[in-house]
This record gives structure tokens, C-alpha cells and sequence, in this order.
């Protein structure tokens, strides 16, 4: 097997499929094998259509919803028996180019984890870099601010986002993503972990990708915002203990001007940060009565 085919690329699709068949209009599938891990979307159809599209993709139904980190999961072990090296975890709301996955696969060479430069448009549509990796100073993460002129590899020790490539074997060892986070923060959680564990993580700028981020989940919807607040404090209570939020001071402070500055999201920041404090995991529903996920 050569490098191009022991890496698998694995999209998760939940009632995005036209944002998935948007993405593998940018891959090339006669070059790269590609899973689609279709998360029970609302139309039982919907996994069929893009299959229909692009046939030469593969396809996994998953019965339930499992949230971000149990669909990439359940891909990771499925291109894990199936032989594959290592997976490109994308998400559907994407254009990568060929350019930008080789590079990364290129980049795997020399660690565990690669991540990659991502910019968004603006509502001017104006592609603007957002911050997608981090050092740690101590157990501090500072924010990796990368440029367009950086084109060299650079060792991180987090890296998140919509495009993430992993070692298997090693994602394995680490028993993967947490599922308890659901939504948010898992793969923070995941690199952390795999750093702790002696893995090397590096992150690529050469090819920025382009994501139009909020696909699945619109960021500024109450289910978004909900698990951010909440994901923070969970992972800070699990890598920290119990009093771990008082490392995150932060949360608390943008919590308020947050909740100041939208006061229709006020119920779902507090009770993120209520469940947050007390360890609430998994998918949780809003008072509204929808589901968030």
C-alpha cells in the first residue's frame, strides 16, 4: 500500500449531504478512498444520495446519532480493520484541494497528528484565519497564530478543526475520541491526549483550508453555544479534577459579556456553564425541546 492508499478519508455527514457532495467535488476519488460515515440523518435516504453521486466512495450507516466524536469514531475503527494507516478526519462544510491533503499526508511522515491552516469568509466573503492549533506552556495552551507566509512544518502540541489527519494505530492505543463531549472540544480533547502520550503533533499552513464552518451545527445557535460553554468546563474537569475550572477563568468572564451582548442565548450559556460544573456529558436537550446534536 502506498501512502495515497493506506490513508483513508472520512467525512461524517448528518443531514449535510449537500455540503458533502460540495466536498467530494474537491477530491479527487479515483486518487484518495473515502468513507462516508452517515451519523442517522433525518432523511434515511440522504446516504444513498451521495453514494449515488460519487459511487466510488465507501459508506457507513450509523444507527443513532453519536455526535462529532462517536461518527468519526466508528469511522476510525472501520478504516482501521480494513487495513488503512491512517485516516484524514474532514468535516462535510470544506473545499480541500489535492494541494492540501498531500501536504498533510506528507506531514504524517514526521508525526501522529497533523493539522492544517483554515481560514472562513467573513460576511463579505473575505477568507479570514482563525486559530485551529496551540502550544502548551505547562498545561497552558497558547493560541498558534500562523500566517500565509509560514510554510514550513511546525511541532504543536494541540491542533483542531475541520481537518485533522491521525494515526490509526496510535488513535487506537489513545481509545480514540471521547464520546462524552459529543459535540465540541473532542478533538481538543484528543490531540491533548495524544500528545500526553508521547505522540508527535505538527501543523501545516502551505494550503489553507476553506471552511464554512457551522455546518452540522450553526455556531450561534443555542445547541452550539450550549456545548461550547459546557465542553470547555468538561475538559478542564477531566484533565484537572473537580476544581479544575478555576484554571478557566476566562470562560466564566466571556460567558457574561457573551450572554450581555445576546441575551436570547442567556439560558443555554448558563446552563452549559451549570452542567459543565457538574460533569453532565453526552447529548443533553434544551428546555425548547430540541435535541442538541
Amino acid at each position: 500500500m502506498d501512502s495515497q492508499v493506506s490513508t483513508c478519508i472520512i467525512i461524517l455527514n448528518w443531514n449535510s449531504a449537500g455540503d458533502v457532495i460540495q466536498c467530494l467535488g474537491h477530491i479527487d476519488s479515483r486518487e484518495w478512498d473515502i468513507l462516508i460515515v452517515d451519523n442517522a440523518s433525518s432523511d434515511s435516504e440522504e446516504a444513498e444520495s451521495i453514494k449515488l453521486t460519487f459511487p466510488a466512495v465507501h459508506l457507513l450507516k450509523n444507527s443513532t446519532n453519536l455526535g462529532y466524536a462517536g461518527g468519526m469514531n466508528s469511522g476510525m475503527r472501520w478504516a482501521k480493520e480494513n487495513g488503512y494507516s491512517s485516516a484524514l478526519l474532514l468535516n462535510p462544510d470544506t473545499k480541500p484541494t489535492l494541494e492540501l491533503i498531500r501536504s498533510m499526508i506528507n506531514a504524517s511522515k514526521e508525526a501522529s497528528v497533523v493539522g492544517t491552516a483554515q481560514v472562513s469568509p467573513d460576511g463579505a466573503g473575505v477568507m479570514v484565519p482563525y486559530v485551529s492549533a496551540a502550544t502548551l506552556r505547562g498545561d497552558k495552551p497558547i493560541s498558534y497564530e500562523w500566517s500565509t507566509e509560514t510554510n514550513e512544518l511546525v511541532e504543536v502540541d494541540i491542533v483542531t478543526g475541520a481537518a485533522i489527519l491521525v494515526d490509526l494505530s496510535e488513535a487506537a492505543r489513545i481509545n480514540y475520541m471521547d464520546e462524552q463531549f459529543f459535540h465540541y472540544k473532542e478533538e481538543y480533547d484528543f490531540a491533548f491526549r495524544m500528545r500526553k502520550a508521547g505522540n508527535r503533533i505538527v501543523f501545516v499552513s502551505e494550503y489553507p483550508l476553506v471552511h464554512e464552518r457551522g455546518g452540522s451545527l450553526p455556531l450561534h445557535s443555542a445547541q452550539a453555544v450550549y456545548y461550547n460553554y459546557r465542553n470547555e468546563l468538561l475538559f478542564l474537569r477531566k484533565h484537572f479534577g473537580i476544581f479544575g475550572f478555576a484554571r478557566g477563568p476566562g470562560i466564566f468572564r466571556d460567558a457574561v459579556r457573551h450572554g450581555f451582548n445576546s441575551p436570547r442565548l442567556a439560558v443555554p450559556i448558563v446552563l452549559g456553564l451549570f452542567h459543565g460544573l457538574r460533569g453532565v456529558t453526552g447529548p443533553v436537550t434544551l428546555r425548547s425541546g430540541n435535541r442538541t446534536s
